[in-house]
């Protein structure tokens, strides 16, 4: 029986003309096929399982990013940095109707798919952490995915992940070095913990005759971030206008960040608590709709 190590199953995403390595820590394929039964009169049993829809397949994969520049979309801006976060803040400000997918390799496998859920956990003194997950529905006359499991190699490249990878490591007392901020055109708030997450919303184009779809329309995101500040050093307000807040993530070296803008969110849910020997925390929870 063969086996293959982990080692020899690099995750890789393609996206436009760039290519990244995911450093992930697992990764998850599933397939369904939606197939339901059809029975006759004079017939015993089942005549038959024929397909009520089109077959597909999802990821999902955990990873943390590497961080060694700021996405700005708006000035197209471009560099090596956290991919997944370029194409979650891509496809939301899109204004198009229609949208393509990415393509996923890992392990001689390969899909295009397209991104539905992407959050991230930030605590004191751990690692980033990103959970992602894409839908593959095929195109055209193309299957969800194609190829077979097998050894890939790819060149290494040797990072120091201690400087480029998210962290979060300062103190919330450190204001100037703190490596995540919420900030508006006229507000900035230390954050001592992020629980972040984005789901989108498509809908399938099918044609007569193929089973898979021939395009794909964006409908909608709905976007949250939950955080909590240190309300002695800080405490961010929402006055109820069209501001628009960015969460501003810093690796380690202090230089190189991930930014991710959220338009005009509203503020769900708000709370504070306080226990003995301890600074009294603000918890929020700031929503937004695209």
């Amino acid at each position: 029986m063969a086996s293959i190590r982990y080692d020899k199953i690099p995750l890789i995403i393609e996206y436009g003309a760039r290519t990244e390595k995911i450093l992930a820590y697992d990764c998850s394929l599933s397939q369904a096929a939606d197939l339901q039964p059809v029975k006759a009169i004079g017939f015993h049993g089942v005549a038959e399982q024929t397909p009520q829809g089109a077959r597909t397949s999802s990821i999902s994969f955990s990873y943390t990013p590497v961080l060694t520049g700021i996405v700005n979309t708006k000035y197209g801006s471009t560099g090596s940095f956290n991919t997944i976060n370029e194409i979650a803040s891509g496809l939301k400000n899109s204004k198009k109707s229609q949208t393509s997918g990415v393509m996923i390799k890992f392990g001689g496998i390969s899909g295009e798919g397209l991104l539905s859920q992407y959050s991230l956990s930030m605590q004191p003194y751990s690692p980033v952490t990103c959970n992602v997950n894409f839908e593959l529905f095929g195109t055209g006359t193309y299957v969800p995915i194609s190829g077979e499991l097998q050894e890939s190699v790819i060149p290494k490249k040797d990072q120091d992940l201690a400087n480029s990878v998210g962290h979060s490591a300062y103190s919330a007392f450190m204001t100037a070095n703190s490596p995540a901020t919420i900030t508006s055109d006229s507000q900035t708030g230390v954050l001592q913990s992020v629980e972040y997450n984005i789901n989108f919303a498509y809908q399938p184009v099918y044609k007569l005759g193929q089973e898979f779809p021939s395009s794909f329309l964006y409908h909608s995101a709905v976007e949250e971030a939950s955080i909590t500040e240190n309300v002695f050093e800080t405490g961010i307000a929402f006055t109820g206008k069209a501001e628009n807040f960015k969460l501003n993530v810093k690796s380690l070296d202090n230089n190189n960040a991930m930014v991710i803008e959220m338009n005009r969110p509203v503020l769900s849910n708000n709370q504070l608590s306080v226990n003995a020997t301890q600074i009294a925390d603000s918890n929020k929870t700031i929503r937004s709709f695209y």
